[in-house]
């Protein structure tokens, strides 16, 4: 594996470093320490052009000026936490929000607005941070630490451990936006997620603790189908997300054993991704506010709908749900989550 490291950019002091990662074939992925990010994946398409399949931009200014946590790895809580409170124990929480209904994505300045130490690995790169008592409102220190490896099959895994001194809800997640013809809408890609039920929202797209089952719904993705197919009905909880933000309950085989949870399709570019992961649940967004200021890749503003993420972690509002997959880490236990993306090429 071969991996190469540059200057990416400055900020408040502290380099932030480019590294690319390239596999024996030449296809590469690549990230910079300023949130944990993923920057890109260059992959070939069944004519053999390769593509860039990851949302980015070719400066840390544009990341600097983005509001959609565009690569993110996203901590300590990904998603949003109603009225940005909880409760640990007895002890209620407040944390550091713009937004008084909810928090979202652990805080104004949550991981994804930090620059992480970093070193490079045999197969990839891994990053690690301290997260001191209080940081965003959580209680207790939390050690992190993403590892992104690659490998010559395609295979991109990411790995999340943590550990803490006290008590607290942690959900760690990376947030790429993916489109498998590089640019352009994405109603047209074919998505499967293999799940039986979803979370319903209140207002403020609030996961309520409600589970329901996609039979019937918009929201069964069980086969293939168009992102767009459905997009565009009458329907109460894609009128609240604009489209498509919902999370889907994974049935999980076994706790650690990542699992095939998604597939998504490009017919255009003939690239399938699946997605492995350990986690409970998974969150697909269609970008449905993306609107960045700062030019992409390839020097147009990205827009609506031109992207779809799929984030594997926690439920979201998990720490106010009895019943829900318990998102606390405690003193003594670690916190080891992985999921996988696999890039390959369909000609049919």
């Amino acid at each position: 594996m071969e991996i190469k490291k540059s200057i990416f950019g400055k900020i408040d002091g502290k380099i932030v470093e480019l590294f690319t990662v390239a596999n024996k074939h030449g296809n590469s992925v690549a990230f910079i320490n300023y949130g944990a990010t993923w920057v890109s994946a260059v992959v070939p398409e069944k004519s053999g052009v390769k593509e860039d399949v990851v949302l980015g931009y070719n400066s840390l200014e544009g990341y600097l000026s983005d509001t959609a946590y565009m690569g993110a790895t996203i901590g300590r809580f990904a998603n949003r936490i109603e009225n940005a409170t909880f409760e640990v124990d007895g002890k209620k929480y407040k944390i550091d929000s713009d937004n008084e209904s909810y928090a979202l994505h652990g805080g104004k300045e949550g991981f994804s607005h930090r620059v992480w130490d970093s070193r490079e690995e045999d197969d990839g790169v891994s990053f690690s941070l301290i997260s001191p008592d209080g940081d965003q409102g959580f209680p207790g220190t939390v050690s992190v630490k993403v590892r992104y490896r690659w490998d010559d099959d395609n295979n991109l895994r990411i790995e999340f451990t943590a550990e803490t001194d006290k008590a607290t809800p942690i959900s760690l997640a990376n947030h790429a936006y993916f489109n498998l013809n590089g640019t352009g809408s994405i109603l047209n890609q074919q998505l499967a997620i293999y799940a039986d039920n979803f979370l319903p929202m209140k207002e403020g797209c609030i996961v309520t603790g409600e589970i329901a089952p996609v039979q019937n719904t918009p929201f069964n993705f069980r086969d293939f189908k168009a992102i767009g197919k459905d997009i565009s009905q009458e329907n109460g909880q894609l009128r609240m997300g604009n489209g498509y933000d919902q999370s889907f309950l994974i049935k999980k085989q076994d706790d650690g054993i990542l699992d095939l949870i998604a597939e998504v399709f490009e017919p255009e570019s003939g690239i399938l991704m699946q997605m492995r992961s350990s986690y409970p649940t998974v969150h697909l967004y269609s970008a449905n506010f993306l609107s960045s200021k700062f030019p992409g890749k390839k020097g147009k503003k990205y827009s609506k709908r031109e992207a779809f993420c799929l984030e594997a972690q926690y439920s979201p509002n998990a720490p106010n749900i009895l019943g829900f997959p318990s998102s606390i880490l405690r003193p003594g236990k670690q916190y080891n989550h992985a999921i996988e993306f696999h890039f390959s090429v369909l000609n049919n």
